[in-house]
């Protein structure tokens, strides 16, 4: 019956079966008001109430039991365990969640105390989960292997001190990553033929890779590469510990802060070889500002890989490091330093550059941290479609980026970000389908849960959930009027509410040194005007709050020969003002000249 139909009837049914597949392929799954691209592992609700942690806190002196609190973490003995031995458990005191890293649990405070009370021994859903790795003819360390590093005065006995093993059929360099329990709890994996790392790791768990973790070192240095981390290792400075980030620059995992506790002082010595380095700001939130310092990326004080190539005394530039916060500046003089690292890394401070719009580049310079940018536009121009893929360009290159879309359902967004991805339907070519998400999901990009109106306040709190949980660097809120009409005061003064979300945004950027993009409507204008800042709904503080200013103009209805582009209206940064044109590909939903051709599976 179905091949005598007509060829369009038979399409559509193709199309429906297609978009309810996906529809099940891409059912979110829900932390806190946040999704994780595509398909995330359900995780616990990492909220926390003050008052809970106060309550368990009572309750643990009640009871007499001894606890510790850290910078980071409050350190208890966990008495869910099975094991008869005392374990020690760590509660995140942003988050509230409760780990032990004995028996592998994980669970929110507010849990954890019920069972307390309860005086409940054991748990149904505490599993003690050995990592198996991945090799099967790991072997002792070689000259050949240590030979290919290309470190000088490295010997096999200082990767054998660092519990690295070699695997002659791959030709890399295994170490594996630990807990605070000195549990396997993952592997980081170094390619001896390009130098390119991979981290794998057992589900909901991350540790760190530390030398000298147990002779209670009163200081740590985290590098962001196995390199840097293998040079430091051998120089074996007294009183220091070595660490290695799991994920390099890109997160710093809840679970790691544990590993983190017992030292008095935390040193970032990074490279400002990525767009990344702004991280360090982050991750020193994470671990208590007070207790953290970080090298300058400057010329004279490189990466530990550079330095050690140009013969720097490496203890001289360790000396060096300066707290990552001052109470004050008051002189010029405090500021000298940073002034010259920007300088020596002009292009890393202009930001990330995008690779599908490189008229953005010359004009905006690039993406950069800690702004806000507004992107405006008539009904129906396209602001969703380019703005995913100005999104998706961005992510790409590991900016990790949170979608807050009101306006339209994250099923079709995600939709719309893989076929830009791709480069064409997947509507006739099902069999790509699993290739593609299972590509596509390797990349940074969150979805807000939230759907219509959303009060200011309830959006923030997974904003900065989303921020100190997954490290995220760029929020997209689609659209900013969503956001209005739900105070509880003032409800008349619409742009006195929207006043306030734009401070809050502006707030928050500056704060978490996080971009901020907000799409907004415009005012009602006559089709034949063009739109200019005065156009942006609401009061002049938008535009005067915002770094940057996009207007998509359309005058492709109003002129025969009319086109549509992006004009840049405002650019804090550089003062550059211009347009790029925007000439739409249906076949792509792209605006991007490169993504034109389309892409191939290789074989």
């Amino acid at each position: 019956m179905y091949f005598t139909m007509p060829l369009k009837n038979r399409i559509s049914i193709l199309v429906k079966y297609f978009q309810r597949f996906l529809k099940l392929r891409l059912r979110p799954r829900i932390n806190n008001g946040i999704v994780k691209n595509f398909v995330l592992p359900l995780t616990v609700d990492n909220s926390v109430d003050p008052k809970v942690m106060i309550e368990f806190k009572k309750h643990l002196r009640n009871q007499r039991m001894l606890f510790k609190d850290g910078p980071t973490c409050l350190l208890v003995e966990c008495h869910l365990c099975d094991s008869t031995s005392s374990n020690d458990a760590y509660v995140n005191k942003r988050t509230g969640v409760f780990l032990c890293p004995k028996c592998n649990m994980k669970a929110n405070v507010a849990d954890v105390l019920d069972l307390y009370e309860k005086r409940c021994k054991g748990n149904a859903t505490c599993k003690d989960v050995e990592y198996k790795t991945i090799f099967t003819n790991l072997q002792h360390i070689s000259e050949h292997a240590c030979e290919s590093l290309g470190i000088r005065g490295l010997k096999v006995s200082d990767l054998e001190y660092l519990d690295a093993q070699y695997e002659p059929s791959a030709d890399c360099i295994r170490f594996p990553i630990r807990n605070v329990a000195n549990k396997v709890v993952g592997e980081k994996i170094l390619n001896l033929s390009d130098k390119t790392e991979k981290t794998i790791e057992n589900y909901n768990s991350s540790g760190l890779l530390i030398c000298n973790p147990f002779q209670k070192p009163t200081r740590v240095v985290l590098v962001s590469n196995l390199l840097d981390y293998i040079i430091l290792s051998f120089q074996r400075f007294n009183n220091t510990s070595i660490c290695c980030l799991p994920n390099g620059l890109k997160s710093l995992p809840q679970e790691c802060l544990p590993c983190l506790e017992n030292f008095k002082e935390v040193v970032f010595w990074f490279d400002f070889d990525t767009a990344n380095w702004d991280a360090a700001k982050n991750f020193s939130k994470k671990l208590e500002e007070k207790r953290c310092f970080f090298i300058r990326p400057t010329e004279s004080e490189p990466a530990p890989s550079k330095a050690h190539k140009k013969r720097l005394n490496l203890q001289h530039i360790l000396n060096k490091a300066t707290p990552m916060c001052h109470k004050s500046i008051t002189t010029f003089n405090a500021l000298k330093y940073d002034i010259l690292s920007e300088l020596q890394n002009i292009e890393k401070v202009n930001g990330v550059k995008w690779k599908r719009y490189p008229t953005l580049n010359k004009i905006l310079k690039g993406h950069r941290k800690g702004e806000l940018t507004i992107l405006t536009g008539p009904t129906g121009s396209g602001k969703t479609t380019f703005m995913s893929e100005y999104s998706l360009d961005l992510a790409l290159q590991g900016v990790s980026t949170l979608w807050g879309s009101f306006e339209i359902r994250n099923c079709r967004l995600a939709a719309t970000l893989l076929r830009q991805y791709v480069g064409y339907s997947l509507e006739d070519k099902l069999h790509e389908f699993e290739y593609w998400t299972s590509e596509f999901e390797k990349y940074p990009l969150y979805f807000m849960t939230f759907h219509g109106q959303q009060p200011l306040k309830l959006v923030m709190e997974a904003i900065e959930h989303a921020q100190y949980i997954h490290d995220i660097s760029h929020v997209i809120i689609d659209n900013l009027q969503f956001m209005m009409g739900t105070s509880m005061t003032q409800k008349s003064d619409k742009f006195w509410e929207q006043d306030a979300i734009i401070t809050a945004f502006r707030s928050f950027a500056t704060k978490n040194n996080v971009h901020v993009t907000l799409v907004m409507h415009p005012r009602k204008e006559r089709a034949e005007d063009e739109l200019t800042t005065s156009s942006v709904f609401g009061t002049a503080k938008a535009t005067q709050e915002a770094d940057n200013v996009l207007i998509i103009q359309d005058k492709r209805l109003t002129s025969l020969r009319g086109k549509k582009y992006l004009q840049i209206v405002k650019n804090r940064y550089s003062g550059d003002l211009g347009i790029m044109p925007l000439d739409f590909d249906k076949e792509s939903l792209s605006y991007s000249l490169s993504n034109k051709k389309k892409k191939t599976i290789s074989s």
